[in-house]
């Protein structure tokens, strides 16, 4: 890989987890799922059997179900990107996800920071996550009454 070719992948990454979180907000399952390969895993859940969700549809379908009713908002800051070959990448991704939900007359949060770590591959002509980790380092947590 060349150094243009190299830019180009970093930038195509980067849009790709921008496109990943936004699509988590939005609520768009299947631009979410798009975001992974068919086969990826996802080590995020940990309520999920074994910790894991396999496939880019049952990571999405999980997502889905878990935030039903929450609304989410994702940060992704300045990402750690190396190329372990043309075709194959790890990234670091410093996260702060919000996350706010009404239960029993409270409206409830949790904001939390840590990172997404990520092998990426490159399939078909465009980049996918093919195995998803999530680490929370700080989570703050609160309720407040509902007028």
């Amino acid at each position: 890989m060349d150094d243009v070719e190299r830019l180009i992948a970093l930038e195509d990454i980067k849009a790709l987890m921008a496109r990943r979180v936004r699509c988590i907000d939005e609520k768009d399952w299947a631009g979410f799922a798009s975001c992974y390969a068919e086969d990826a895993e996802s080590f995020s859940m940990s309520s999920a059997p074994g910790g894991k969700v396999v496939g880019n549809r049952q990571i999405a379908d999980w997502l889905a179900k878990a935030l039903s009713g929450i609304t989410t908002v994702h940060q992704v800051h300045a990402p750690e990107i190396e190329f372990l070959a043309d075709d194959t990448a790890k990234g670091i991704w410093p996260l702060n996800d919000i996350l706010s939900w009404e239960k029993d007359g409270e409206r409830r949060w949790m904001r939390a920071y840590g990172h997404y770590r990520q092998t990426l591959k490159k399939i078909a002509g465009r980049w996918v996550i093919k195995e998803h980790h999530l680490t929370r380092l700080l989570v703050e947590q609160g309720a407040e009454k509902l007028a």
